[in-house]
């Protein structure tokens, strides 16, 4: 926990990680490294469920370690998050996903964005170097709204896998989500539509950068696709923490249109993305349409699963698990 001798302030970074061994101790030396000036840096890793050494090498690193055993199950980074919550000391909470690289200035920035006054900050989510083809469209289909080429501002949720929260606006809600399917896809929604409710401001700003190393293959990014579809009704509509937050009260509309739907949202993400400059996802239409068909196959499957349900949809288990 590396800080100067006049540390008066502990910021708390809690990263869920699951088979990280070859990368974790590099993330955790970046994100020490980035302590202001006053402050201290507690970085909490919550192994779940790992098979190779991440826990081992992350506390070597300096990390404190949480092992999220069976309540997790492996592969429940919502569970994994709010245990990492509990067992940190610091104000505010920064949650940062095990596949992301923060770029200087990073926490500085999320810092500031809460002594400006906001309980919730977002940060960007920036695409690196070297990945794969497939690995870079997974990234295109997934993180349109929220790069460093987009505007700062008010939003009315943010992913989180590069978010920061006050601690006690935090503890005030039920946390993530940690049953599935939203465990995986949307689990952050429940609980920042808590603080909204309460006039709590979530920003987004762009300067907080870390770089997202999605993964490879065709058939990742169909099923990364499939999931975020299958999961949106169930967690937007009783939320409202979406952008257009209205249509999720008609799932039975959505489900109707999900395939025009597909061709629609495929023209969007690419039209931001020209928007921004870049060009790529042109050239990776035809993939990004394959995952947005994807996204809607899961769309028509949780939708129906939602309209049979309702609120109890999450006893019920996700065709996909």
């Amino acid at each position: 926990m590396p800080a100067s001798a006049e540390a008066e302030r502990t910021v708390s970074v809690v990263i869920p990680a699951r088979n990280e061994g070859r990368s974790i101790t590099h993330l955790i030396h970046t994100v020490m490294q980035q302590a202001p000036d006053r402050w201290a840096v507690e970085v909490v890793v919550v192994d779940d469920g790992s098979a190779d050494d991440t826990a081992a090498r992350a506390r070597d690193a300096g990390a404190r370690v949480v092992e999220l055993g069976s309540r997790g199950d492996g592969g429940n980074p919502a569970a994994a998050r709010n245990c990492g919550a509990l067992a940190a000391v610091g104000d505010p909470l920064v949650f940062l996903d095990a596949d992301c690289l923060p770029a200087p200035g990073w926490l500085a920035r999320l810092l500031a964005g809460h002594e400006s006054g906001a309980a919730v900050v977002g940060g960007a989510l920036d695409l690196p170097g070297g990945l794969s083809p497939m690995a870079r469209c997974d990234y295109y289909c997934g993180w349109y709204h929220v790069h460093s080429r987009r505007p700062a501002g008010e939003v009315p949720n943010h992913p989180p896998g590069n978010l920061s929260v006050r601690r006690d606006e935090f503890a005030r809600t039920p946390g993530f989500t940690e049953q599935q399917p939203v465990a995986y896809a949307h689990e952050e929604l429940a609980w920042q539509a808590e603080i909204r409710r309460r006039g709590g401001r979530l920003v987004f700003d762009p300067g907080a950068i870390v770089y997202h190393y999605n993964r490879p293959g065709f058939r990742n990014l169909l099923r990364r696709n499939y999931r975020w579809g299958f999961s949106a009704i169930e967690s937007k509509a009783p939320t409202g923490a979406a952008r257009l937050a209205w249509i999720y009260r008609y799932p039975a509309l959505l489900v109707a249109a999900s395939l025009p739907l597909a061709l629609a949202t495929t023209g969007y993400i690419v039209g931001c993305w020209v928007r921004a400059g870049a060009l790529e996802p042109v050239l990776m239409l035809p993939y990004v349409l394959a995952a947005r068909l994807a996204y809607s196959a899961g769309l028509i499957a949780g939708g129906l699963r939602w309209m049979r349900f309702g609120p109890a949809a999450s006893e019920a288990r996700p065709r996909w698990e």
